[in-house]
């Protein structure tokens, strides 16, 4: 018998979602339950093993007088609560393993016609061959015609009183408003990875087969918040009597965790041509970038939950490395079109190391997974009266910015006219942002365009705080697409840090300052 059939939940205690569980524990406790039902979630959460649950718990011989009671209208002097589903007996065998015709489920994406639903009418009135109550699966419901759906609806309004109707699926937004009306509905999740966690400790330790912690983690990652996933793959890897990350690699393919640990130590280590070496190494493996993502900052958040104590998980980074790097390397936008796989994850943590490098922070040489020194917050200058201070300041933020190569991959525009022509039109494009937001028109109307190399537009700014606001992906996006409405083109632009000019004819340039970084506070909000 395979591991996904021994482990199939058998009652309703025994479901992994808790709110499930408690949902249904109520209603049995009142002695009522609905006959009609609406389960949408994804897959592999449970939809099924909870109708067969349910198909075995109507038919059990100690629940007899309670389904009488709520399905055929047979009075008593009090409510009668339904009990679990006794998991011994044949007849419940037989349910769980999907070889009875008490529930009977039918695939809608395969029958999803109305002359399909027609002969389910037909069917539902016969009363089941065993038991007392057919319980009807349709899985995939959202796959039915509009003319099917019309001749479920009329069904589903007055059932036969010995059929339960579970409608499954994937898609609830697919499924009109008058069927959802209809039914009680309930919803199935994803599996947090702690949970995923937990239901493979607790299958292993029966079967009495070793495992490593992170090899866990890494199934539950591959899982994508299926039950039924990760006790398949965990079936897959157990053969040797042990799980090891080694295991998973052998059997189904590149472990991103252990690719992320290998990036984690480099990043604390400081090593440059280390990591550009591991980019190299993953580019020549196509490792897919959307799932190393996802492995990496899963990764840390659960270190985090870990060192926070929010999930019972032993942590192996300290809260402020999970912290940190949680926080500096989700200012990625991940949506940008990139010529390279991985480069902007690449020039974000090569720049985040020249700073670490820079300011003595970030990570101690000598111990790869802590942080042993805390990074000294930067201290702000003070406001004095002396415009050389000033000056300088602003300097030494400008020359900071040329350190930064994150921002420039982005920059591949080769119509130079395209730039030229926003600056001629610099009025027009303002007022076009200012139909958009207001205050990132105020920000703009603050700067200084000029035309840019390789058609970029480039943007000077006199404030560090309007820079950063203004590179923000949410603003970027409706600065370009005002952009290219004016100039008839895709441009792009690039917001370069620099001094405000002492001529005359500029002194008015930055006297908007407190109006502007009171807008600029806005656009945080």
């Amino acid at each position: 018998m395979s591991w996904f059939l021994k482990y199939r939940p058998r009652q309703i205690s025994d479901l992994d979602l808790s709110d499930i569980r408690q949902h249904f524990l109520k209603l049995m406790e009142n002695g009522r339950f609905p006959q009609t039902l609406l389960f949408a979630g994804p897959k592999g959460t449970g939809k099924t093993s909870a109708s067969r649950i349910i198909g075995a718990m109507l038919n059990d011989p100690a629940n007899e007088k309670a389904v009488q009671s709520i399905f055929f209208n047979k009075k008593t002097s009090k409510n009668i609560s339904l009990k679990e589903p006794n998991p011994k007996l044949e007849f419940s065998q037989r349910v769980f393993r999907g070889q009875s015709y008490v529930v009977q489920e039918i695939d809608a994406a395969s029958y999803r016609g109305i002359d399909d639903i027609r002969r389910l009418k037909e069917r539902i009135f016969l009363p089941p061959q065993e038991g007392i109550m057919a319980v009807y699966i349709l899985d995939e419901v959202h796959m039915l015609t509009n003319e099917a759906f019309n001749a479920l609806l009329k069904i589903l309004e007055e059932p036969p009183a010995h059929v339960v109707f579970i409608l499954a699926t994937t898609a609830l937004h697919k499924v009109p408003a008058t069927i959802v009306s209809r039914c009680n509905l309930v919803l199935f999740h994803k599996a947090s990875l702690e949970e995923l966690v937990k239901r493979l400790e607790k299958v292993l330790k029966q079967e009495k087969i070793k495992f490593k912690q992170e090899a866990l983690l890494e199934i539950a990652q591959r899982s994508d918040g299926s039950f039924r996933d990760a006790v398949k793959l965990t079936e897959t890897v157990a053969d040797q009597g042990k799980i090891t990350l080694e295991d998973i690699n052998k059997l189904i393919g590149g472990s991103a965790l252990v690719e992320v640990k290998k990036l984690i130590d480099l990043i604390l280590t400081k090593d440059e041509k280390g990591i550009a070496d591991f980019f190299s190494s993953l580019r020549s493996q196509n490792f897919d970038p959307d799932y190393f993502y996802q492995s990496l900052f899963n990764y840390l958040h659960q270190n985090l939950l870990g060192a926070l104590g929010a999930v019972d998980i032993k942590p192996e980074l300290e809260q402020k490395v999970s912290q940190f790097l949680l926080k500096v390397l989700l200012e990625i936008d991940f949506n940008q079109v990139s010529p390279i796989p991985f480069l902007p994850l690449e020039l974000k943590i090569l720049f985040l190391i020249q700073q670490s490098k820079q300011k003595g922070g970030l990570a101690n040489n000598t111990n790869k997974k802590n942080y042993t020194k805390s990074q000294k917050e930067e201290t702000t200058t003070k406001k004095t009266n002396s415009h050389n201070t000033a000056l300088n300041s602003k300097k030494k933020l400008q020359k900071e910015e040329e350190v930064d190569l994150s921002s420039s991959v982005e920059y591949m525009t080769s119509d130079d006219s395209l730039s030229s022509s926003l600056c001629e039109r610099w009025d027009d494009f303002i007022k076009k942002v200012e139909v958009s937001n207001l205050t990132l028109a105020a920000l703009l109307r603050s700067s200084q365009p000029k035309p840019g190399p390789n058609g970029v537009a480039e943007i000077r700014v006199f404030y560090r705080f309007h820079q950063e606001q203004l590179e923000q992906p949410k603003f970027r996006s409706i600065i370009e697409q005002c952009g290219e409405s004016i100039v008839g083109g895709k441009i792009r632009f690039r917001f370069v840090l620099t001094e405000p000019q002492v001529e005359a004819e500029l002194v008015d340039v930055p006297s908007h300052t407190k109006e502007l970084e009171s807008l600029a506070e806005e656009i945080l909000m």
